[in-house]
C-alpha cells in the first residue's frame, strides 16, 4: 500500500514530526534546523538529503517570508520525500532571538512532486492559524501532547 502524502489533518503530519514547546533559536535557520530535520530523517533522507532540504526551505523563506502575523510557515517541495514532513516550535515570548515577534514556527517540507498536497496542506495551516484564539490555544500549551491535542480540537 502507498504512503499516504496528506490525510487532511495537519495534526497527523505534526505528530509523525517534532513539536518544540519553549523554542528559541537565533533565526528562520535554527528553526529549520531543530524542526525540520529530524523529521525528515525521520521520514527517510540520509543526512546530506536532509541538510539539503532544510537549506530549501530557508532558501524560499528567505526569497519571500510566509509569516501570518506572529506565525511564521518556512516550507518548500523536496525531492526524495514520500510524504509532508514537518515540525512546530512555539515560544510566547518569540522564537527568533533576533525578533521577538515570530511566536509560532511551523516548517513543512512536501515531496517535489505534489504541488497539490503542497497547496492543501498550506491551506490547513493557513486556515488553523487564522484565527487569534487557536493560536492563543496553541501558545498556552505546555507540552508537546498538548499543544497537538489543542490542534486536533480545531481539526474536528
Amino acid at each position: 500500500m502507498p504512503e499516504v502524502v496528506f490525510d487532511g489533518r495537519v495534526s497527523s503530519v505534526l505528530a509523525a514530526g517534532e513539536v518544540v514547546t519553549g523554542l528559541r533559536t537565533p533565526g528562520v535557520e535554527g528553526a529549520v534546523e531543530r524542526l525540520l530535520i529530524p523529521s525528515l530523517r525521520k521520514a527517510g533522507l540520509d543526512a546530506e538529503s536532509a541538510r539539503n532540504a532544510a537549506v530549501a526551505v530557508v532558501a524560499r523563506e528567505k526569497a519571500g517570508s510566509t509569516c501570518m502575523g506572529i506565525v511564521a510557515i518556512p516550507h518548500a517541495r523536496v525531492p526524495g520525500l514520500k510524504r509532508i514532513v514537518g515540525g512546530m516550535g512555539l515560544n510566547g515570548d518569540g522564537v527568533y532571538e533576533e525578533s521577538g515577534e515570530i511566536r509560532i514556527v511551523l516548517a513543512f517540507a512536501t515531496p517535489a512532486s505534489e504541488a497539490v498536497a503542497h497547496l492543501k496542506f498550506l491551506a490547513k495551516v493557513a486556515e488553523l492559524f487564522r484565527l487569534k484564539d487557536t493560536v492563543a490555544q496553541l501558545l498556552a500549551g505546555t507540552s508537546p501532547e498538548a499543544v497537538l491535542e489543542a490542534i486536533r480540537s480545531r481539526e474536528k
